[in-house]
Formats: structure tokens, sequence, C-alpha cells
């Protein structure tokens, strides 16, 4: 129930690239900013495993191991599968507001682009 997320250099907004081996729990994708939104420009979701897996994305984690607010799903994603989204206009997510992802037991990676205003 960890999950590494790295953040590749962009000239404006945010990349974050997050993989795990067990994302069952709820694991925070970007970092909430005091009276900023999370505007997500681009959302890929990747399940590296032998079977589906159920992925939520979120915005908050008030109660441990409980999404605030669903945004995406839950959705099952097949074996050795992806999804993508691009939201025109931005998905916005409620001020001070972290962006959360939870999945199943098993490999998966989510890249995800937007900014932060």
């Amino acid at each position: 129930m960890a999950i590494a997320v790295t953040n590749p250099a962009a000239k404006v907004g945010f990349i974050a690239n997050a993989t795990s081996a067990d994302a069952s729990g709820v694991e925070q994708v970007v970092a909430a900013v005091a009276s900023k939104k999370i505007k997500v420009r681009h959302i890929t979701l990747n399940n590296l495993t032998a079977g589906a897996l159920s992925f939520t994305i979120g915005e908050g984690e008030t109660v441990p191991g409980t999404i605030d607010t669903a945004l995406i799903g839950p959705i099952s994603i097949g074996a050795n599968s992806s999804l993508q989204w691009s939201f025109n206009p931005l998905m916005e997510l409620t001020a001070a507001t972290n962006l959360v992802l939870e999945a199943g037991a098993g490999n998966v990676a989510a890249f995800i682009q937007g900014v932060i205003e």
C-alpha cells in the first residue's frame, strides 16, 4: 500500500507519474495547496497485472483509507490494459484538496497532468 510519485519537469503546471505494486489503499498523487485548485488536463491509468483491477480517482481523504469524493470510478480496467481521459475544460477539484488514487492489489501506474491555480 505505497505509491511512488515522481514529478518530471513541466514548463507549465505539473506532471505526476505514480507507480505501485499495491495501491489498494487511498494514495495521494498530487498534494493540496492552500486556497488553490488542482485542475486536471489528462489522466492515464495502467493495470499491469494479469487480472482486472478497479480504479478510483478522487479528491480528499478526511477519513484514512476513504476517498472523500470519487471523481472517476470505481472503474474496472482489464489485465495489462490502460484507459485515458483528456479534459477540456479541465477537471477542477475543490480548493485546498489533494488528488488521490485507489486501486486493487497489483502493479499499477498513473500519469496525471494539469495545473494548480
